[in-house]
């Protein structure tokens, strides 16, 4: 049976000094270099059946951003300008001038503001399942989404309440489209481990507020507006059945960015990456390779 350390034979953990964060990366390969970035309470090992495959053409970095994983937990909420300043402090010290980014929920959020507020560090750019799609929409795809966070919430408010193991394994679930075949018992006891990690809790509940109820006067969803300035060739994967926006909403959303795709891969929830990876690396590597 497949492990997640099975799957990242060849890769290595590396850690950087991201602008005084002490920052983990699971990386690998030569080339371009390829930024992959979890979604709110996640970590690197999202990426596990990506890294390797992946960096046969590009040097991949998985990481856990600001407050999660093994990554330094700040001492007050982080908001968009923390996160993205980590991201470009991360690449600062890696050596890395330019990046393609490859963002998974909250981590596609980043990504697109990374690119709005630093074009010249972002050369391609990718929104797997996106979070703060702010587009409009159909009264469906709206209670889709708040049903979706929703239901996020209250089980991120379970575990903060009564941290188990039970209660990340009914986080995680939430992720896929089909649990049972995913949800492997080695990734239940790698996030377990990680959210005994001081602070983790916290951190956890700060963020996955801030995903759906923003603090009054803070707007950083993406809007129309903020979309159409996007510079970069621009990739929006999403699934059939992702929990929260859904693919109409998103298709909506792509064209209002100047050079955009829309890919779709069906039977699979908010973690396309590892339900189907040799899908999601085919259709990463030719989006990145492609003229």
């Amino acid at each position: 049976m497949s492990t997640v350390w099975l799957e990242l034979l060849g890769a290595e953990v590396r850690w950087y000094d991201a602008g005084g964060v002490r920052t983990r990366c699971i990386e690998a390969g030569e080339g371009p270099a390829l930024i992959l970035l979890h979604g709110v309470g996640g970590h690197a090992e999202a990426f596990a059946r990506n890294v390797v495959p992946l960096a046969r053409r590009f040097r991949v970095m998985a990481i856990d951003y600001l407050g999660f994983g093994l990554t330094d937990k700040p001492a007050q909420p982080a908001d968009r300008d923390a996160y993205v300043a980590h991201l470009v402090a991360l690449m600062d010290a890696a050596g890395v001038d330019q990046a393609h980014l490859a963002g998974e929920s909250l981590g596609g959020w980043i990504s697109m503001w990374t690119a709005l507020l630093h074009p010249d560090r972002v050369d391609r750019l990718i929104s797997v399942c996106g979070a703060r799609l702010e587009v409009e929409t159909d009264d469906a795809s709206r209670q889709h989404v708040r049903d979706g966070l929703a239901e996020l919430r209250q089980l991120t408010k379970a575990f903060v309440a009564a941290p188990s193991r039970d209660a990340v394994r009914r986080r995680m679930e939430w992720l896929f489209h089909d649990p049972q075949a995913s949800l492997t018992e080695e990734l239940v006891d790698i996030r377990w481990r990680l959210y005994q990690e001081t602070e983790a809790a916290r951190v956890l509940a700060d963020a996955s507020q801030r995903t759906s109820d923003l603090p009054a006067g803070e707007t950083n969803g993406l809007t129309p507006v903020e979309l159409g300035k996007i510079q970069q060739p621009t990739l929006m994967l999403w699934t059939s059945d992702n929990p929260t926006t859904t693919a109409a909403t998103a298709r909506r959303a792509a064209q209002h960015i100047p050079d955009c795709r829309f890919e779709l891969m069906e039977r699979c929830g908010h973690w396309p990456q590892w339900e189907d990876p040799a899908t999601f690396n085919r259709i990463v590597t030719d989006f990145l390779a492609s003229p």
